[in-house]
């Protein structure tokens, strides 16, 4: 998952329809203190922020890079004029030496900058990256009981099948590709049924109680449901740690 902290400008669509573009999925927020509150939710593997030239951008991204260190963080030099040119300015070796991990200037160029942004994913995950081969698994994910293959559009819970209309498997499998992350409503709509209209959250608390019904309907796991835990205040998490040790101490 990836953070975009951007203004609305042309620069920061280029990247959104990038990131689409090539599959990725992400959040986007027009400023730091946004970005607190998704990142006190949840975990992103790589954030990508705008860096304007002078100590203020600087030192809020430092804080920014000191607070996530198991985020990758890449600098994205702004396409916005400045206003102030009173302020000393800082340079690329500045934005390294604050943390980040890349640091990107001069005019968007599709093809390097998705290039860059896979192989900043790549190295946030080695671990999944080194369990892919050849035989398909690339296509499977195993987290918790749960087994999913988007092959077959197919899920088994302790090798028991579980019947799955579509939106339902689509839910699942998202929430399987980020184990405890924590979601609100809205940015289930919207990237598991495609929209993000206020209104609407009716329609991801259905679904969630359809999903909990019939996972506490498999025999070979007890209380199944409360795999798909609600945060309240916030939405709804995959909760493969705290069932799995509940589970083991029961």
């Amino acid at each position: 998952m990836i953070l975009i902290i951007y203004t609305g400008n042309k620069f920061q669509q280029n990247i959104s329809q990038c990131l689409s573009k090539h599959s990725f999925l992400y959040d986007t927020v027009s400023n730091f203190q946004s970005a607190e509150s998704l990142l006190k939710a949840q975990q992103y593997s790589l954030i990508i922020v705008e860096s304007h030239s002078n100590t203020m951008c600087l030192q809020r991204i430092r804080r920014l890079v000191e607070a996530n260190p198991e985020s990758w963080v890449v600098a994205v030099e702004s396409d916005m004029p400045r206003t102030d040119t009173t302020e000393d300015t800082v340079d690329e070796a500045n934005y390294y030496e604050a943390g980040v991990d890349d640091f990107l200037t001069g005019t968007f160029d599709e093809r390097m900058f998705s290039a860059r942004i896979r192989s900043h994913m790549r190295r946030s995950m080695p671990i999944q990256e080194a369990l892919r081969s050849n035989d398909g698994s690339e296509y499977r994910i195993e987290i918790g009981p749960l087994r999913v293959d988007q092959r077959y559009h197919s899920v088994t819970i302790n090798g028991q099948i579980l019947a799955l209309t579509a939106r339902e498997f689509t839910l699942l499998n998202y929430f399987c590709r980020h184990p405890n992350q924590v979601f609100s409503r809205n940015q289930l709509l919207s990237e598991v049924w495609g929209y993000n209209h206020e209104g609407y959250e009716h329609t991801v608390n259905t679904h969630i109680n359809r999903l909990r019904s019939k996972l506490d309907k498999v025999n070979s796991i007890e209380n199944g449901g409360q795999l798909v835990q609600t945060v309240w205040g916030v939405g709804y998490k995959l909760n493969v740690n705290g069932y799995t040790a509940k589970a083991l101490s029961a």
